[in-house]
């Protein structure tokens, strides 16, 4: 078994290194990798892969719930959204899946293919660093709407039916400042975070729900957000990191050797592939008539573009119990493999995407503009300080000392809740969102300081200050070296690189020590 294992891990880091240099994500090698295994003798067999393939999305699901607010997820207009897209593109798939089924059959199972990849759109956002953007929580409450609809799905085959006992998930919120208290009173170690995170996802999440009859995703999601914003979250994310990332491996790989290389599948696949494109302009459709800019429908759009792993799921789960036959099985993996990479790629550059067909994208938006989106006037402000973590809070509070007219702006809620707990005005903005600089005005604006930490988000928002005649300063902070020449050209005044920053603070602070009279300390006994 190791020397399949190390073919396997070999194999992946190969096939993966080769699609990055093609300027593609890893994962897209991965699945390519599966497919390479499984044509060779070398497929998982003994399904050696399955537990640590669900573990690493279950643990993927957790680490984002850590970082939701419970409150902003579940929304009226995004259930009916979700609802209607399911069921239109049920429509639309249901006629390509041929007649050798029963009618409610084969629409149940079209209406899988109107589920959204959670893996492929969760490790977007969170590559982009979008998780807690308006249009990354959106993203989030959708697929959450849709791991609810699937407990139905997957009741039709009759092998996973809810019990009674699921009943007992709606108390959760009810039990959830007791758990956060519980785990206030853990005395919690480095070395025993990694297990307490582990614990929580895989045990009261994941196994749970299962033992209930409902999504072991949807159980670690939720359990995340049961510790959204704990002081111990951040600390826990951080050790299951690395663990996560390599499971996550192991699930694009184990996908990848469902997909048969066969000339005939493929061209019975083709069809649904050809659908991606009309999903997806429903959807866009649907965000914009509940008002959704163009920019964060456009998004939304291209997060949740990918079909869906639960589409497997189902059909394994029916093929078992004998409503549908193999080959189906087998057109549904190469199917959901194929909107994996096309998809994945499509993501890395949405931004770019949106930028080039922004003008027209725009045209089909509503004269009304939804409440939850981003300000349009920063008042009286002098100063912005847009990213609000260490850094932009340091400058905030210096330039509010000393009298400066100065405001926030930050695309997390939980970040804005707490600066507005603490006194500062904060307000939500997205610096990625070439709308909201179209429109912003910026009254007695002088200066907007950036403290983002994606170099890419800062040369963006550069860019787009410029090209709305901001003619005030920009100062920009960067934790990267070699993106000060492309945030120089973007436009940028002044450019502070935080790490020499942080090295002359401390060096100045070291000589006015040195300056002072020697503190005596009291000998050790």
């Amino acid at each position: 078994m190791m020397a399949l294992l190390l073919t396997w891990l070999v194999g992946a880091w190969a096939v993966g290194s080769l699609v990055r240099l093609m300027g593609m994500p890893p994962l897209v090698g991965y699945l390519i990798a599966g497919a390479l295994f499984a044509a060779t003798g070398f497929d998982d067999t003994s399904d050696i892969l399955a537990v640590p393939a669900e573990v690493g999305v279950e643990l993927l699901l957790f680490a984002i719930g850590l970082k939701l607010n419970p409150r902003a997820l579940l929304r009226g207009d995004l259930t009916w959204v979700t609802l209607a897209h399911l069921l239109v593109s049920g429509l639309l798939i249901v006629g390509i899946l041929g007649t050798s089924l029963p009618i409610e059959v084969r629409f149940a199972l079209a209406m899988t293919l109107g589920f959204s990849s959670t893996v492929v759109a969760a490790k977007a956002l969170e590559t982009r660093r979008e998780i807690r953007a308006f249009h990354g929580r959106l993203s989030i409450s959708i697929l959450v709407l849709q791991d609810i609809a699937a407990v139905a799905l997957l009741a039709v085959g009759g092998n996973q039916v809810p019990s009674i006992w699921a009943l007992g998930l709606f108390a959760i919120p009810l039990a959830t400042p007791l758990a956060r208290a519980a785990l206030d009173r853990l005395a919690i170690d480095a070395e025993l975070e990694l297990l307490l995170g582990l614990i929580v996802a895989l045990l009261l999440g994941a196994t749970a729900f299962k033992a209930l009859g409902v999504s072991g995703e949807l159980g670690a999601l939720v359990m995340g957000m049961v510790f959204s914003n704990h002081r111990a979250s951040k600390p826990i994310a951080q050790h299951l990191w690395g663990l996560r990332e390599l499971l996550l491996i192991a699930f694009f790989v184990r996908v990848g050797m469902q997909v048969p290389l066969s000339a005939p599948l493929l061209l019975e696949a083709l069809p649904f592939i050809a659908l991606l494109p009309l999903k997806m302009a429903l959807l866009f459709a649907f965000l914009l008539w509940i008002r959704l800019r163009a920019y964060t429908a456009f998004l939304m759009v291209m997060t949740l573009m990918s079909y869906s792993e639960f589409a497997l799921i189902v059909a394994a789960s029916w093929a078992d119990s004998g409503l549908i036959s193999s080959d189906i099985l087998s057109l549904f993996a190469i199917t959901v493999t194929l909107s994996f990479m096309i998809s994945a790629p499509l993501n890395r550059f949405s931004h770019e995407i949106y930028d080039r067909f922004e003008s027209k994208l725009c045209r089909f938006e509503r004269n009304e503009r939804h409440p939850d989106e981003q300000p349009l006037t920063l008042g009286s402000a002098q100063v912005a300080v847009l990213g609000m973590g260490r850094i932009g809070t340091a400058v905030f509070d210096g330039l509010h000392q000393a009298g400066v007219p100065v405001v926030g702006l930050d695309a997390d809620p939980g970040k804005i809740e707490a600066h507005l707990d603490a006194g500062r005005r904060v307000v939500f903005a997205d610096a990625e969102d070439p709308g909201f600089w179209n429109k912003l005005r910026f009254g007695k604006l002088r200066a907007i300081i950036l403290t983002m930490p994606d170099p890419e988000a800062l040369c963006i928002a550069v860019r787009r200050l410029r090209g709305t005649g901001f003619q005030g300063i920009i100062g920009v902070s960067t934790r990267s070296r070699h993106t000060l020449p492309m945030i120089e050209a973007a436009g940028a005044d002044l450019i502070y690189d935080a790490h020499d920053a942080a090295g002359f603070g401390l060096s100045q602070a070291l000589m006015r020590r040195l300056d002072e009279p020697p503190v005596t300390y009291p000998a050790p006994h």
